[in-house]
């Protein structure tokens, strides 16, 4: 034993009287006898003789062992849990626990058969204390084990109050304290608020178990230290967190002098993350489709979450919650829930972050969140542009998280600084990340964001109607541009589609164009107002432009309808209309198509995310088959790989 180690176990035997009683002081004076035998041995072993071994103490006489009932060990020492006749119960009891074990193992099958007896004997004996604490945690048992949210509340709640009325009536019942404390430790607190009661019911079986050490298994009050440690980081209290660390590390020292400093130093990190049951590969994989995927997606994903974050505590798991909830207001199409859905989940992880606001893995989800909702209404752009930069700056977090994650941060990152209008410092963050070599999918997007910010304007003045084919050619080419995000582009296209339209106000391609540029200046717009305006003058133009089969002009007003939010205008059934109609012109005319085959392969991309948000889910997944047939080494294919599709 080193000598850190020795003054530590002797600062704490002075501390804890109890340690000498239960004989753990004895670790001491074994060490000092082991020490001069050795060094006996070394000094024989010089001049030959043979080494004999030490003869140490047995550890059992003095070492409960850890497969001990408490039950059982409080009933062989008379430690009264219940003052009432129990023997006839007794036998029968025995083998309730040991189903109720079972079940706490994860046995659900013993957790029904506990309750079930548990139940007959709580109403045949009401007062006893032994079998109402068990049928309170088995009660709670069965509320983890059950799928309905309903049923889990019910029981969880009707469990601690068994446990509340036993413990309020006798605060010592030992057994009643360590059910208590350890259902309370387990429910999470967004919904049962119970961290303080762990840590009353943990904080109490230390106490007396310091001054009867045979209350507890070696086993059983290392686990009661480290689900203190645990809870009080929940609490933020760090500092009594430390406090039980440090005594978690002198027992196992005590219990075991040869341990080393790392093993002791792996165990617990009270300076880092919280280490609770956190998220599944199951839940990650839910959560993915959901956020990929549509309506129907989302609330699958909550009835998952709903159960799962009532048995998984970690606020990770309440922020990945949280966010499913916020995408019920993307994908509606009623204005209220949209907005109200959006409000409310902005506060509670605002909230949470609060709480937390060292755990990355919030923050990492708030960005998300934040640069999904539209900066116009919301203005969270900054929010998402503070969280991201912090995870930059912590390297053990991206090294955690992988190069991906890290390139998607920057990229983000870039986003939320052309949303707040600093593009020169978008510019920077994307060219750090064009630096790291990307993603194929992340490449494509940043010289989209390369050729945007490259777009020199055109003077119009050049533009003349006497050089008609000459002005579309290029104003065309600016209304796409403005498409892709470029703003610079979109006035233009604008301004030289008004000269078209007024020089040729027969012409459906002038029309059309002209309206499409009004309703795109919603995009750029600077208030909601303005937005509205523009966008509804714009949608107006177009039902009234197109009064022929002209597939180009379909397909164009299709972008723009596709484009808007499902919740404001209601247009993706008439963009799922106008794409089947060009669909269908291009495969009837393969030799002289009407767009492009780069057009049509985002066409059917487009198309099936159309036929997915109306729940066309049938039909999504033929029209993606369709594009895999197309092209398989196509972008748009690999961004559906990217989502989980997969194809035949």
């Amino acid at each position: 034993m080193n000598l850190q180690k020795r003054k530590l176990i002797e600062k704490l035997a002075k501390a804890n009287p109890y340690l000498l009683e239960a004989g753990f002081a004895n670790n001491l004076n074994e060490e000092h006898e082991h020490y001069q035998y050795k060094q006996h041995v070394n000094s024989t072993t010089s001049s030959g003789e043979e080494k004999k071994p030490v003869n140490t103490t047995n550890k059992k006489n003095r070492v409960l062992k850890s497969t001990n009932n408490l039950t059982f060990r409080l009933r062989k020492q008379k430690k009264t849990i219940n003052e009432n006749p129990t023997e006839s119960h007794s036998g029968v009891l025995d083998e309730v626990i040991k189903e109720h074990d079972a079940g706490l193992k994860g046995n659900k099958q013993s957790v029904k058969n506990a309750y079930d007896q548990l139940k007959k004997l709580y109403e045949q004996q009401p007062n006893h204390k032994e079998i109402k604490a068990y049928f309170g945690s088995a009660t709670c048992l069965i509320a983890r084990d059950t799928h309905s949210v309903t049923d889990k509340m019910k029981f969880a709640l009707e469990g601690l109050s068994l446990l509340d009325e036993l413990i309020e009536s006798d605060s010592d019942c030992i057994v009643a304290r360590f059910l208590r404390g350890h259902v309370a430790y387990r429910l999470p607190d967004l919904y049962f608020q119970r961290s303080k009661t762990a840590i009353e019911d943990f904080s109490y079986l230390v106490e007396v178990y310091e001054k009867n050490s045979t209350i507890l298994n070696d086993d059983e009050y290392t686990e009661i230290l480290k689900n203190l440690v645990e809870v009080y980081k929940r609490s933020n209290q760090i500092d009594m967190a430390k406090n039980y660390q440090e005594k978690l590390r002198a027992f196992k020292m005590l219990r075991n002098p040869s341990i080393n400093n790392t093993e002791l130093d792996s165990e617990q990190d009270i300076d880092g993350q919280i280490e609770m049951e956190g998220m599944t590969d199951e839940a990650f994989s839910i959560y993915s489709k959901a956020l990929n995927g549509t309506s129907d997606e989302v609330k699958e994903a909550l009835d998952f979450f709903e159960v799962f974050v009532l048995t998984n505590s970690s606020p990770e798991v309440e922020m990945y919650y949280i966010d499913l909830q916020s995408m019920l207001g993307r994908d509606s199409i009623n204005t209220y829930e949209m907005f109200g859905a959006a409000i409310k989940s902005m506060k509670a992880m605002d909230s949470l972050i609060t709480e937390h606001p060292d755990l990355n893995e919030l923050k990492l989800i708030r960005s998300r969140q934040s640069l999904r909702l539209p900066e116009l209404f919301f203005r969270r752009a900054a929010i998402a542009s503070a969280d991201i930069e912090c995870l930059i700056k912590n390297q053990e977090f991206l090294e955690e998280k992988g190069s991906e994650i890290h390139h998607q941060l920057l990229f983000d990152l870039g986003i939320a600084y052309e949303k707040l209008g600093m593009i020169q410092k978008a510019k920077e963050a994307w060219a750090k990340l064009n630096n790291l070599n990307p993603s194929m999918e992340i490449q494509e997007k940043l010289e989209e964001k390369k050729e945007i910010y490259a777009y020199k304007k055109i003077d119009l003045r050049t533009l003349t109607v006497a050089t008609k084919d000459k002005l579309y050619e290029k104003a065309k080419e600016m209304h796409f541009m403005g498409a892709k995000g470029c703003k610079d582009a979109a006035i233009q296209s604008l301004e030289a589609w008004e000269k078209a339209r007024n020089a040729f106000p027969e012409c459906e391609t002038a029309q059309t164009y002209y309206a499409a540029s009004v309703a795109l200046m919603g995009k750029f717009a600077n208030d909601p107002q303005e937005m509205f305006k523009d966008t509804i003058r714009g949608i107006k133009l177009l039902n009234e432009s197109i009064h022929s089969e002209n597939p180009e002009l379909k397909y164009l007003r299709g972008v723009i309808y596709q484009s808007l939010p499902e919740g404001f205008f209601h247009t993706s059934d008439k963009a799922i209309k106008d794409f089947k109609a060009v669909k269908s012109a291009y495969e009837q005319n393969l030799e002289k198509p009407p767009i492009t085959r780069e057009q049509y392969l985002k066409l059917l991309y487009d198309l099936g995310h159309l036929y997915k948000k109306t729940s066309l889910i049938d039909l999504a997944e033929k029209t993606w088959s369709a594009l895999y047939k197309e092209d398989s080494e196509s972008m748009y294919v690999a961004r559906l790989k990217a989502r989980g599709m997969t194809f035949e």
